[in-house]
């Protein structure tokens, strides 16, 4: 049979082998399109808070620019358009952290269960890997197994630490643009927008595990940890 199973009836007849052997085959594609879905809906949400901060840069920027330039060239006072503008500007900043937040409560959860799961998968793959293995095309798929299982935590934390350096990279985004030409009451706007940038966005992982490259080697040598202890 594809996967190792204890049944309650003899699985040597031809009908009952095919049978067991198609829906275990069946079961294990469904786990891997779910699997595979879950991870990209996550690596897509992460994405998708980089994405939108990577907008407001380019709408705070050309709108600075807009104003700069019609104030400078044109010699015309701020109107009421453009206030609304920049409110829209600071409105969007605070959506971003909103939807961030929102995700970050609905799967904190889930990426708890997720590194707490894969933590022990490592573990146990290494650890039979190294006793109970004597086989070249058992090895193989154990290994390659095992390698997909640190891919899958590396995108995690790797997606979540692009969402901490681009939300605090705002502030500099800030810096760099023409804002001492704004109107003092923008200015301060922006500034209290540089301040909130200070404030990374982050994943969590239950409120134990930040989600980034750091924590991604403090999974690995804890999953290090613990195998050395099954080792022993």
């Amino acid at each position: 049979l594809p996967n190792r199973v204890w049944l309650p009836w003899d699985s040597n007849t031809p009908r009952v082998f095919w049978f067991i052997s198609i829906h275990q085959i069946i079961n294990t594609l469904f786990a891997c399109y779910i699997d595979v879905g879950m991870d990209t809906l996550i690596f897509g949400l992460f994405l998708q808070t980089c994405a939108q901060l990577e907008i407001f840069e380019n709408r705070l920027h050309k709108l600075i620019i807009n104003k700069t330039v019609r104030d400078l060239g044109r010699k015309l006072s701020t109107s009421n358009k453009d206030e609304v503008e920049m409110s829209e500007i600071v409105r969007h900043h605070l959506i971003i952290y909103k939807y961030a937040k929102k995700v970050n409560i609905i799967y904190n959860q889930v990426f708890f269960f997720q590194f707490f799961e894969s933590i022990l998968v490592l573990c146990t793959c290494i650890y039979y890997l190294t006793k109970h293995i004597n086989k070249l095309s058992e090895l193989a798929t154990f290994f390659i197994y095992t390698i997909c299982m640190f891919v899958q935590i590396y995108i995690y934390c790797w997606s979540g630490n692009e969402v901490i350096l681009k939300s605090t990279s705002v502030g500099d985004a800030i810096y760099c643009t023409g804002w001492p030409l704004l109107p003092v009451n923008e200015q301060k706007d922006l500034l209290l927008i540089m301040m909130r940038s200070t404030i990374p966005i982050t994943f969590t992982s239950s409120f134990l595990i930040t989600l980034s490259l750091e924590s991604y080697g403090s999974i690995l040598k804890t999953s290090y940890s613990a195998f050395n202890v099954l080792t022993h």
